[in-house]
């Protein structure tokens, strides 16, 4: 018999507001906010069936979501080219598809033009 841990709701209170950071302060240093508001329209990053993943699945889910978004953080502080984290994102991007979790970029597309006029750090906007 194999037994399976559920799990908890503070761990799917925890992605999602992993989720909400990843549109409120990492994207607009990459996109507009029109394109963002398309990209929730698409239900970009929602968790199909978030509390039926296992403790297991929820952690990994956690992971690549913390990953990829440290990966961009560092992409918008040292606004250099971040090839050596090629394979890392590709894994943590692969993870999220196999949860059908719909993430459909490279890290190739975020290494255009950030916006530089919002921190991610900060929650305003400078002119």
């Amino acid at each position: 018999m194999k037994v399976i841990t559920a799990s908890t709701s503070e761990q799917h209170k925890y992605v999602n507001e992993l989720i909400d950071y990843l549109y409120e302060k990492i994207f607009p240093c990459f996109f507009s906010l029109e394109y963002i508001q398309k990209l929730k329209e698409f239900e970009l990053l929602t968790v199909p069936n978030l509390h039926d993943l296992s403790l297991v699945e929820i952690m990994e889910v956690t992971a690549a979501i913390q990953t990829i978004t440290t990966i961009l953080e560092e992409l918008t502080k040292s606004n250099q080219s971040l090839i050596e984290y090629q394979t890392a994102f590709n894994k943590n991007v692969a993870i999220l598809r196999k949860y059908e979790i719909n993430f459909p970029f490279q890290l190739s597309d975020f290494s255009g033009e950030m916006d530089s006029s919002y921190h991610p750090h900060e929650s305003t906007f400078y002119m």
